[in-house]
């Protein structure tokens, strides 16, 4: 997972490097390699917590919930500047297809993990508000992602790399939110069946950068040469 991560990290710096700041496609592929850099460094954590200290799978918070914090506002942050760019393209129809993935999630959390009681047994409310925060905080992956991947459905060569990138991370998201319920519930044995989407994810992001590095990014030097 750490190398599937990196390796997407390289390919969002490289593409901030040859692009810049500028415009659309700038800010938003910005957004979304600080939002990576952020995830890989709290998966770099959870490593060197693992190998070096010993310590598994735990409940209290530490550095790595904030740097998974740092990079869902990232990420948000890429997905909004996205859908800014393309409202034109959103219709009625595809809101009715967000609105109804909100009442699937917002139903599945309610009956699986609320009901978990081990927080309240261990009485650390922290503990219980950062952990509740992260299906929340994934449902603003999940909503702009569905919105982004049904309004470019038929776009395939220009929003290509948006396409994937907004695929990616609601693959993340998903498992994202299997993982944390599996987790407070205590079934420990499927949280390896999750850290494969994880790398699913890491894996359509990379192709959703190294293909906006590839044609993307050389496409628009060209049109830069010829206009001078």
């Amino acid at each position: 997972m750490n190398i599937t991560a990196v390796v997407a990290c390289c390919l969002g710096i490289i593409a901030v490097y040859r692009y810049g700041f500028h415009g659309i496609h700038g800010r938003s592929y910005l957004f979304l390699t600080l939002g990576l850099i952020c995830w890989f460094s709290a998966d770099l954590s959870l490593a060197y917590y693992y190998f070096a200290l010993g310590i598994e799978e735990q409940i209290l918070v530490s550095i790595t919930d904030v740097l998974w914090f740092a990079g869902y506002g990232f990420l948000a942050l890429h997905l909004f500047t996205v859908l800014n760019y393309i409202r034109s393209k959103i219709n009625l129809s595809t809101v009715v297809i967000a609105s109804f993935a909100i009442v699937l999630f917002i139903s599945y959390n309610i009956f699986i993990f609320l009901p978990s009681s081990q927080f309240f047994i261990l009485g650390d409310l922290t503990a219980f508000v950062v952990t509740i925060s992260y299906p929340i905080l994934d449902l603003i992956l999940i909503v702009p992602s569905i919105l982004i991947l049904v309004s470019l459905r038929k776009d395939y060569i220009n929003s290509i790399p948006w396409f994937l990138s907004s695929l990616s991370l609601l693959v993340n998201a998903i498992a994202d939110d299997g993982y944390v319920n599996d987790f407070v519930n205590g079934h420990l044995h499927n949280l390896l069946f999750w850290d494969i989407f994880y790398v699913t994810d890491f894996i359509i992001m990379a192709s959703s950068l190294f293909w906006y590095n590839r044609y993307h990014i050389s496409d628009n030097l060209g049109k830069m040469k010829l206009s001078y």
